[in-house]
């Protein structure tokens, strides 16, 4: 006599449970995916935002290169930052004085002053005035 093996949970319940496991893992493998997927394309649109800045970037700089090179912006730093003149030309520093403890004028940039003695109250600029004008 055959016996037949009956089991405790019927066969479409199994098939069941094992449809729905092989779904899951392959729902977590998909997602997974997905989302990398996701992730790639947001870093993508990052590296082209960055990429353009610095292609504009670069053209400001190829402009202020082409700036940079004319004869008239190597004239202007020249006579600018390293006080350079033309053969002819005189230089002309402007010396500042300050007021010290004993009563001595000291003027300051774009600040009146005062003077001891029988000389007027003024900024630096009554000095100038004095020095281009020969005038008392």
């Amino acid at each position: 006599m055959k016996r037949e093996s009956k089991l405790p949970i019927p066969a479409t319940d199994i098939l069941a449970v094992v449809a729905s496991t092989a779904l899951f893992v392959f729902a977590l493998a998909f997602g997974g995916k997905l989302l990398e997927g996701y992730r790639l394309r947001q870093h993508n649109a990052m590296l082209v935002a960055e990429v353009a800045m610095l292609k504009e970037q670069q053209q400001q700089l190829e402009v202020r290169l082409e700036e940079v090179m004319t004869p008239e912006y190597v004239e202007r730093v020249a006579r600018e930052q390293y006080r350079w003149v033309k053969p002819g030309e005189r230089l002309v520093i402007p010396v500042l004085r300050e007021q010290s403890a004993a009563g001595q004028v000291i003027a300051q940039p774009g600040g009146p002053i005062s003077v001891s003695g029988d000389r007027l109250t003024g900024s630096f600029w009554t000095d100038w005035y004095e020095l281009l004008l020969g005038r008392n």
